[in-house]
């Protein structure tokens, strides 16, 4: 499927809240933001979130990518010879690597720009932090229309997880929609998108992610003029790495290039893989794509270097096909230089 090349004019008379949610969740219901704002940061402090996007835990996930309490700092000096005589078509570039806790390469790097799909990551992430993976939550009629040449219809009812791994592997805007909708219901009365949307820019203000903003749940334009959702490739670099260092199962489906994702009825659903180049990069972490009209093309991904070294490799404001070129010629000089140190 062509990832969201259409955007969706939300006009100020859109029922955001028409959701149909079955979800049943373990967090009462708040009545007020303000309440959120405090039962997010007591969620958030409890799974050990950094103030400085810094503290990297992880606990048992540690061991699995190398995991370090270090404080993260500002990017060190770039590497020359990390990137060199290498041309990139990407407005802005992050390349991270997150043991040594150094930039090895940056361009525009706290630019910011529209995100796109990659705004589903805090999507997925806000989600599974708040119900469990079973939850059921059934696509709306709003939540349907969000969708250009998706194939999932008003009235299906899936578990989250299903539909998390709907919108980070096939980028499914109803599927993101419709997460946002049913987990805003259980967070207090009220507009229940906006109330998710206060969730995700809460949680990017934990994080200290300072330029990432959130304006809807699937990052698709607005309009011709306003992006859903914006932010700079190191923010959308460490939105990766706390992801990927305190829950990697959320990232997992996104290596995958097909899989059969099924409704609570038992009907399955093809889910096809947005980026096209998951067989060129060894030892895939996780990957998001993007692109709308205003974004251009966007990808983040993670993938090990070898010997449990994981690098993260933002590019923003690239082309539909130039996105990926870009990321593998950055892997490929990553790994280049690896070889030489």
């Amino acid at each position: 499927m062509i990832e969201e090349e259409r955007y969706i004019i939300e006009g100020p008379d859109e029922d955001t809240n028409e959701v149909e949610a079955a979800a049943t969740g373990r967090f009462p219901v708040r009545t007020q933001l303000v309440l959120l704002a405090s039962f997010m940061i007591l969620l958030f402090a409890g799974v050990v979130v950094p103030k400085t996007l810094s503290l990297l835990s992880g606990d048992a996930h540690q061991a699995e990518v190398g995991g370090s309490t270090e404080v993260v700092t500002e990017a060190s000096n770039v590497n020359p010879k990390i990137i060199d005589n290498i041309s990139l078509r990407a407005d802005a570039v992050y390349v991270w690597d997150v043991i040594g806790q150094r930039a090895l390469y940056e361009e525009n790097p706290d630019k910011v720009l529209p995100l796109a799909s990659i705004t589903k990551l805090m999507t997925a992430l806000v989600a599974y932090e708040l119900v469990p993976d079973d939850t059921p939550v059934t696509i709306s009629r709003a939540a349907a229309a969000q969708q250009s040449g998706g194939s999932l219809m008003a009235g299906e009812t899936f578990a989250v997880k299903e539909l998390a791994d709907f919108a980070l592997i096939s980028s499914y805007n109803s599927a993101a929609y419709t997460l946002a909708g049913s987990v805003g219901e259980l967070l207090g009365e009220g507009d229940a998108m906006a109330q998710f949307i206060a969730a995700m820019n809460i949680q990017a203000d934990e994080l200290n992610l300072n330029t990432l903003e959130y304006k809807n749940p699937t990052g698709l334009d607005i309009s011709t003029t306003e992006a859903g959702a914006v932010g700079s490739a190191r923010d959308t670099t460490h939105l990766m790495e706390y992801i990927l260092l305190n829950y990697p199962e959320i990232l997992t489906p996104t290596v995958t290039e097909h899989t059969r994702l099924y409704n609570t009825a038992g009907d399955f659903h093809e889910a096809f893989n947005t980026n096209s180049i998951l067989a060129d990069i060894p030892n895939l972490l996780g990957s998001k794509t993007g692109y709308t009209d205003l974004a251009g093309g966007n990808l983040t991904i993670a993938f090990d270097a070898g010997f449990n070294r994981p690098i993260i490799v933002t590019v923003l404001g690239s082309t539909h096909s130039e996105r990926f070129s870009d990321v593998k010629k950055i892997v490929a000089a990553v790994q280049d230089s690896m070889i030489s140190e």
